[in-house]
Order: C-alpha cells, then structure tokens, then sequence
C-alpha cells in the first residue's frame, strides 16, 4: 500500500460531534479540510488544539449553518482566505479555488471521469500531499460525500471517516478504527457527474 506519511497513532482523528444526542449531518467537507490541516499542521490542530469545531464555529471556514442549509455552501466562504494565511491552496477537480465564486462554480459545474479521479487520487497521494474523493451517497450524487484519502493499493484507497454512512466500506485498524478500506468497485459505483477530486497543497 502506497500512503501518506502520517502517524496514524498520533494523527488527530475524531468522531462527528452530536447534538441532543443526534449526529450532525452534512459536515463531511468540513472534516476533510480539517484534517488537511491536521496533516500539514500537526502541531496546531488537532486534540487539545483547533479543531473542526472550531474552525467551523469561529467562522473560520464560512458561515455555520445548519445542515438543511449546507447546499448554499457558504460555510465555505472564507476557506480560500484562511487556507492562504498557511500557504496552502484547496484544489477541486484541477481547478485552483482562489474565491469562494470559483468554490461553488467548480462545485456546479466541474467534472471529471471516474478514470482521472483514481489516477490524480494517486498521483497525488504519492507527491504526499492531500487529496480527497467526493462520492454519492444518494439523489443521484446531488447528496455527496468527501472523504480524506491516506493511502491506496490496487483495488481500494484507505480513508479517513468521521461519521456513519450507507458507503460499503471497513474498518482496517483496531486502534484507529476510523481508517477504512473503501474498494474502488464502489467508488465507481458511486460516482456521478457530480464526482470530485479535492486536493490540498503547499504553495509556498
């Protein structure tokens, strides 16, 4: 298996807050980016640190909505700002998002074939940077969901979860039970003409 350089011992791993005893839903894109952050950033998020919470919650990120708002995307509004103050830059489906116009029109608009996506997956895994795959999880890919990618073999990517889903995937490690196997049979099978690659790298 082909990963990135990640101690998953250490890595700041957690589980999708609840509230009046009701996971959150709708909050997938946020703990992708977190967790890009987690990776480049070790030291400041994280456990005991910021966290997704936070970043979410302090505005960070967007505005915080509830999740049958979350289609207005704009708890994504400010995410180019505040990833440019770190030196990164969020890539979707090869397009640079340097404004949150050009978020939500990749998101609209952009495409990429089930093929590319696994080969950039990989090629970006192997440059060791982040990348992310955004699948359907229902309404014919209109209800998505991203998923932080930590390595790949030939027929699955290993990933980051934080939440419950109706995705056919396993967990593979007792002590970090949040790394699943998903095969790349069902990520075709989920993909959609709304499937995306999200990337994350260092720009300076």
């Amino acid at each position: 298996m082909k990963s990135l350089p990640i101690d998953l011992n250490t890595f700041a791993f957690f589980r999708r807050e609840k509230v009046d005893g009701k996971t959150v839903h709708n909050r997938c894109g946020r703990d992708f980016l977190f967790y890009a952050l987690a990776f480049y950033f070790p030291d400041k998020f994280g456990v005991n640190k910021i966290t997704a919470y936070n970043l979410e919650h302090e505005g960070h990120f967007g505005v915080s909505v509830p999740s049958y708002l979350a289609w207005m995307q704009i708890q994504f509004s400010r995410v180019p700002e505040y990833f440019k103050k770190f030196g990164l830059q969020l890539i979707i489906n090869d397009y640079k998002i340097n404004s949150f116009f050009i978020f939500v029109r990749v998101i609209l608009f952009s495409r990429i074939s089930y093929e590319n996506a696994i080969q950039n997956i990989e090629k970006v895994v192997d440059r060791g940077e982040v990348a992310g795959v955004d699948i359907s999880v229902g309404y014919g890919g209109l209800l998505d969901h991203v998923l932080f990618v930590y390595g790949y073999d030939a027929e699955s990517f290993y990933v980051f979860e934080t939440t419950e889903t109706p995705i056919q995937y396993e967990s593979v490690d007792t002590r970090n039970p949040q790394v699943m196997r998903i095969s790349k049979k069902e990520i075709k099978k989920r993909w959609t003409h709304f499937g995306r690659v999200w990337n994350v790298v260092k720009v300076v």
